[in-house]
């Protein structure tokens, strides 16, 4: 028990410590001490911003959308020098994705022939002729008893092994 609690903390340690071993996509850890222990400067806006505050005065994001020489789109906050940017303004309160529109089809209509009764003298697979019933009943005792004799020889052999 001992060693399953020292693994276990040996994990949380591992948990809280890979964040600042690991590099992030600037080349940097992901989180350092300094993440944990510092508080944000007075003249930081950042903590006090509620994420569902507008931003801007008008309530409206402004992005800028730009198309590179191979047809990449890229969007920034900021516009691009030597290219022709596109202006988007959009309230970041707002579900700006768009639902898909249900279609509605028409259920398919099928009309299939009316199919006439067979006549044959084949039994069908859901239906015996009357006449042939009698000899069904007759295979099926005969079934029957060749089963109670296979359970008798059963029984006897499992008495006599014993």
């Amino acid at each position: 028990m001992k060693i399953m609690i020292k693994l276990l903390i040996l994990a949380l340690i591992g948990v809280f410590v890979a964040p600042m071993v690991m590099k992030g996509p600037d080349g940097q850890p992901l989180i350092s001490w300094k993440d944990f222990f510092s508080s944000p400067a007075p003249d930081d806006p950042s903590p006090s911003v509620s994420p569902n505050a507008p931003a801007s005065p008008s309530g409206l994001t402004t992005v800028y959308k730009w198309k590179d020489k191979d047809g990449q789109w890229h969007f920034s906050d900021k516009p691009q020098d030597h290219v022709q940017n596109e202006t988007l303004k959009y309230n970041p309160n707002a579900n700006i994705i768009q639902s898909l529109a249900k279609k509605e089809e028409e259920p398919e209509v099928v009309v299939e022939p009316v199919k006439e009764p067979k006549t044959s003298t084949e039994p069908s697979l859901t239906t015996v002729p009357l006449t042939e019933v009698p000899e069904l009943m007759d295979q099926a005792k005969q079934y029957q008893q060749m089963v109670d004799q296979r359970n008798e020889m059963l029984q006897q052999y499992n008495t006599t092994k014993k």
